[in-house]
């Protein structure tokens, strides 16, 4: 069941709880009015959504007591191109109730992928799509939301699907109908032909939603390191973004600044804010329950292309990463992923792990310190971040390994660089 949030300083509401559908181009409105049959006799609202990537959505969901289609926004559509993909969202909302959003190629979210629910219920469907292959997993509140939502440019409304155009022709067709049903049989003729065009795309959708199970299955043989940045790559957008950072505004300075990549295209800048003489009004993004802290984010811009596809063994790439940390002087904590279950003699899904790499910087990376990290095939930075109250830098990675006794996979056939 769908419903709205609405958010302190933004327009309009947002609608969560849709049912997506995959399309392979912009869907007509008589397609979109048989998608909407076929979903129940009380769907009526719609929106089409392409991603940057180019994929092609339809949303739909029941009307809401209290609320016009022309002022809602669909919230998995903002928010999708604000992670990664593929990437998982549970988001907390009031008392029990929360969404859960599941995002995978083209920035396009899943069937089943924008859902409305208790935790028990959500976590269950967040199991069941984790066997999709690897996931971002992204956990966040009302406030998180506040901060996506203000994305929300370039996305259109919702609305009536099963007015407009359809209701004028519908009233021609209905006469001419019943004027050749005194010649004999042309509302057969009518009512036959809407028939035949819902059955028409009943099977495109079908067709597609196959389409998209193969290519998934085909994401999850794609190198995941090869697809994400090298840490050089990393590190020089981040600077970009850092040197660009304000460290105070109208009574506030800054507390915490987090560097994060959102997709190959763009980087999110998280700040966090304390009041220091400022006033409530002037505090930079979203205001926290006590007056006297603030958090933002931002997503800037940025182009990464693919980066190598060598990884070691995950003895060797602890060797590698350790003597990184040894001859840069960088503290560093490495942590293995939780034990596979019994696998019942099959292999696993994927031939490789990905351990997770903290490191303590203790100044900005691109200062120097950083600057061995290239040299640890598997790495990849996910997260740089600086503490105001502590004077800390610190780095955030994924250190991709093979298992033990898997053969090296091979990549699809990139172009390795550095951004663009």
């Amino acid at each position: 069941m769908a419903e709205i949030l609405s958010f302190p300083g933004l327009k309009g509401g947002f609608a969560i709880g849709l049912s997506w559908l995959h399309e392979e181009a912009q869907p007509t409105n008589s397609a979109l009015r048989a998608s909407a049959l076929e979903l129940g006799r009380n769907v009526r609202w719609g929106v089409v959504h392409e991603s940057a990537e180019g994929a092609v959505q339809s949303g739909f969901c029941e009307p809401m007591a209290g609320a016009k289609p022309a002022g809602l926004k669909p919230l998995a559509a903002i928010v999708a191109s604000q992670h990664r993909q593929p990437w998982m969202g549970l988001f907390h909302l009031q008392g029990s109730r929360c969404w859960y959003v599941a995002v995978r190629q083209g920035h396009a979210v899943i069937t089943g992928g924008d859902q409305v629910g208790t935790l028990e219920e959500l976590t269950a469907v967040r199991a069941q799509h984790r066997a999709l292959g690897e996931w971002t997993e992204v956990e966040g509140t009302l406030r998180d939301l506040a901060a996506m939502a203000r994305a929300s440019k370039g996305v259109s409304a919702m609305r009536d699907v099963l007015t407009g155009p359809w209701k004028s022709t519908a009233y021609v067709a209905a006469a001419i109908a019943g004027t050749a049903a005194l010649a004999g049989g042309g509302w057969y003729w009518y009512d036959q032909q809407q028939k035949a065009e819902r059955e028409a795309q009943l099977m495109r959708q079908r067709a597609i939603a196959a389409a998209q199970r193969a290519n998934e299955a085909a994401q999850q043989r794609v190198l995941p390191w090869v697809e994400e940045a090298a840490p050089a790559a990393f590190l020089q957008a981040c600077r970009r973004a850092w040197d660009n950072q304000a460290l105070a505004e109208a009574g506030w300075t800054l507390a915490g600044w987090h560097c994060k990549r959102a997709t190959s295209t763009t980087m999110t800048i998280e700040t966090n804010w304390k009041r220091d003489g400022g006033i409530a009004a002037n505090a930079p993004g979203v205001l926290t329950s006590d007056g006297n802290q603030a958090n933002a984010s931002s997503n800037v811009p940025a182009a990464f292309l693919p980066s190598a596809s060598a990884v070691h063994s995950v003895a060797d790439a602890q060797r590698s990463m350790w003597t990184y940390a040894h001859g840069s002087g960088v503290g560093l904590q490495l942590t293995m992923p939780p034990a596979l279950p019994p696998s019942n003699g099959n292999p696993p899904v994927d031939p490789w792990l990905s351990m997770t790499a903290d490191i303590s910087f203790g100044a900005p990376p691109w200062l120097g310190t950083g600057g061995g990290l290239d040299a640890v095939p598997g790495l990849r930075l996910t997260e740089v971040s600086y503490d105001a109250a502590t004077q800390a830098w610190k780095g955030t990675g994924k250190l991709y390994a093979l298992r033990d006794g898997a053969s090296p996979p091979v990549a699809a056939n990139h172009n390795v660089g550095k951004p663009r």
